[in-house]
């Protein structure tokens, strides 16, 4: 179980969450609910370890173990993984290599070119993604379907068991919501949770959820059972 207790979150010049606390079990489904500037997005990235945000208080548990001074990568390792509202680009970096390094990294080995591209190309099929990608730098000049594609990519890669979905409709428009969320859902396993986080409601319609947690000024106001998400929308989000 990955638990948040009591935590409150700064950054060098502002507070941003107080007093949060949340737990996410294996083989269930969450969605963290939030207008804009709820610091939803600052939530995960604190949760992945991001040096930006200060844990003030409070402590993040993983199967009853504190992981809240672990690196994003040590935490990575513990099959935590985010998928970014805003995804990153780094120029020189070839996807290919970058691919290569986050798997090796997982599994403890490294894998050589030929042994990864055994393992990387069936992949791409599988999304219909174009092979010639792997050797562009990453994300550079991709299409926002292309780089959410890249996240799914990497959720196959990986297999991770906690994946945090941060506002993965940005940047999309609806035709590629709806191809890049049906792809999504396919990648809810029994083994793994999903910790979806909006301010919309589509994307719950094509992944199920079992509890909905609502931040609204700097903390968590609400927590509730995904049946009521019709009382959600009109008291929280009319």
């Amino acid at each position: 179980m990955l638990e948040i207790k009591n935590i409150s979150i700064n950054t060098q010049d502002k507070s941003l969450l107080h007093n949060i606390s949340m737990d996410f079990q294996l083989w269930k489904n969450y969605c963290i609910l939030g207008k804009n500037w709820s610091w939803k997005s600052s939530l995960a990235m604190t949760i992945m370890g991001n040096s930006k945000y200060i844990l003030e208080s409070g402590d993040i548990l993983l199967d009853n173990q504190s992981i809240k001074n672990l690196s994003p990568n040590e935490r990575s390792k513990l099959w935590i993984f985010l998928a970014f509202q805003h995804i990153p680009e780094i120029a020189g970096l070839k996807l290919f290599e970058f691919l290569r390094t986050i798997y090796s990294a997982k599994q403890w080995q490294e894998y050589s070119f030929l042994q990864f591209k055994k393992i990387i190309e069936p992949l791409f099929q599988e999304l219909n993604l174009e092979k010639d990608f792997l050797w562009r730098d990453l994300n550079v000049w991709f299409s926002g379907g292309e780089r959410r594609k890249l996240e799914v990519l990497q959720i196959k890669l990986l297999q991770p068991k906690y994946i945090i979905l941060d506002e993965i409709d940005s940047g999309l428009d609806v035709d590629a919501f709806k191809t890049v969320a049906k792809l999504v859902a396919k990648q809810n396993q029994p083994w793994n949770t999903f910790i979806v986080i909006t301010h919309i409601f589509t994307i719950l319609e094509y992944i199920p959820v079992d509890k909905v947690y609502i931040l609204e000024e700097w903390k968590l106001v609400k927590e509730w059972d995904i049946s009521l998400i019709e009382k959600i929308k009109k008291e929280w989000f009319n």
